[in-house]
């Protein structure tokens, strides 16, 4: 079969990609760019063209087009599939398909922390030998990438609640971190997410099992609204969860704690740092658990774990100064990793440098970015990445940088990765943790310190 996809750099369709390649069928595709994952591609036989123009359907001769969501109704390119007379899917309806093949699908959704969990499991997963496939929202060097295929019947993967394509899923183990205000360009309000996010989970099998964050408000509402109907288990901090982190340490850019469930203690060592990595290895282990894996090992196996590329990633050190890259683009996402920054190097101060993502968000989540950095001794603003957005003067990085003046003493617009660079680097002390934030690619700046 020939297999086409409209977006072949994204990270999701790549790996996908990857899977049908892998399976015998011809791959081919289109995108404004090019990355490693899809020169990968190329150098295994697929055929790839720069860009979205209409041409490509013919040349591609595909039996089945696949397109991100990112791709418009009026790209030509999608418009001339969709006369081509072959059938046409949106990524996340071919990902379900996909996933169904499988009998034990696990699909880690919620507003924070999906590449993280999904990277966490990974890594165990394949630590134990149960030859999952995996897909990745981001670069593990654990599986070489974005993506690991196994030959087993264990598909993981993120499940993104953009555009509500998570409910293309119908996991045997659904996970849900967390759920919150966020793609308020899609969503009406938080009453709308929740019950989409109620929605997926009401999807999971009822073989499987629903795994959800008991400390988290939304996720309380949607175990009272399902608890009667499907096999749940909980974790968190709280006593009143099921799996319950005690006694934790943080320090040395980790953790450690034990994880208990009504008679269980398991020791756990995390070598990545944060609250919210504590959290993301409790679901790790009651997924597990499901699976009727070895928690001890399992312990072993996250003690492994260092991380992906662009979450919380250490990128050296600098006259004295840690250098920290991570992908946090939302006001939750920032405090908890400024968080994280104090509780796991206790730096003599903490400097932030952060990229707003698309004019959208910023719009609508104004007053929480506002006073997300108040644990950030400076604060350091740069253009905004736009992404799929066109410019917004009402949501820009200025009106940003006014709003956070508000709440905090020190914080500064300086457009340019190359002069945020030039300034970070005549402040920098002994001690400080510079702290990249944000999912464009604001962690050049790092690269322009390194480089000097």
């Amino acid at each position: 079969m020939r297999i086409h996809f409209i977006g072949i750099d994204g990270i999701s369709m790549s790996a996908l990609a990857a899977i049908m390649q892998n399976a015998g069928h011809h791959v081919s595709g289109s995108d404004m760019k090019q990355s490693a994952m899809t020169q990968r591609l190329i150098e295994h036989g697929a055929d790839f063209y720069y860009q979205q123009k209409a041409d490509h359907i013919q040349q591609a001769k595909p039996d089945v087009i696949v397109y991100t969501a990112a791709i418009k109704e009026s790209n030509e390119e999608l418009i001339a599939a969709r006369t081509s007379g072959k059938p046409v899917l949106e990524r996340a309806v071919f990902l379900g398909q996909m996933a169904n093949d499988f009998e034990k699908s696990i699909a880690v959704a919620g507003t924070h922390g999906k590449t993280s969990t999904t990277a966490l499991l990974a890594t165990v997963l394949q630590a134990l030998d149960t030859d999952p496939t995996a897909l990745v929202g981001g670069v593990l060097p654990d599986i070489g990438g974005n993506v690991r295929i196994g030959n087993s019947e264990i598909f993981l993967t993120e499940a993104c609640e953009y555009v509500a394509s998570f409910l293309s899923l119908h996991p045997y183990i659904g996970i849900i971190l967390n759920v919150g205000r966020d793609h308020l360009d899609f969503y009406r309000d938080l009453d709308h997410i929740v019950a989409t996010f109620m929605q997926f989970a009401s999807q999971v099998k009822s073989a499987g099992l629903l795994i959800l964050n008991g400390d988290d408000l939304n996720c309380q509402l949607i175990y009272q609204h399902l608890k009667q109907e499907q096999s749940i288990v909980t974790f968190g901090i709280s006593d009143h969860c099921d799996w319950v982190a005690k006694d934790i340490k943080y320090g040395s850019g980790g953790s450690t704690f034990d994880a208990c469930y009504a008679d269980l203690r398991v020791p756990v060592v995390l070598n990545i740092p944060g609250e919210h990595s504590v959290m993301n290895a409790l679901a790790t282990i009651a997924t597990c658990q499901k699976l009727g894996l070895d928690l001890n090992t399992v312990a072993t196996a996250l003690a492994l774990y260092r991380g992906t590329r662009r979450r919380f990633e250490k990128r050296g050190e600098l006259r004295g100064a840690i250098l920290v890259d991570d992908y946090a683009h939302h006001p939750v996402e920032i405090s908890t990793t400024l968080q994280a920054a104090r509780d796991s190097y206790n730096p003599k101060r903490l400097i932030a440098v952060f990229q707003p993502h698309t004019y959208s968000r910023t719009k609508t989540l104004l007053p929480e970015f506002a006073k997300c950095f108040e644990l950030a001794d400076q604060v350091i603003i740069t253009h905004t990445y736009a992404a799929r957005e066109a410019y917004d003067a009402m949501a820009d990085s200025q009106v940003l940088v006014d709003k956070v003046a508000e709440h905090h003493p020190n914080v500064r617009f300086i457009k340019e990765y190359a002069a945020a660079a030039a300034y970070v680097h005549s402040i920098l002390q002994p001690g400080d943790l510079l702290l990249t934030l944000g999912a464009g690619p604001v962690d050049q700046v790092i690269d322009l310190l390194r480089a000097e």
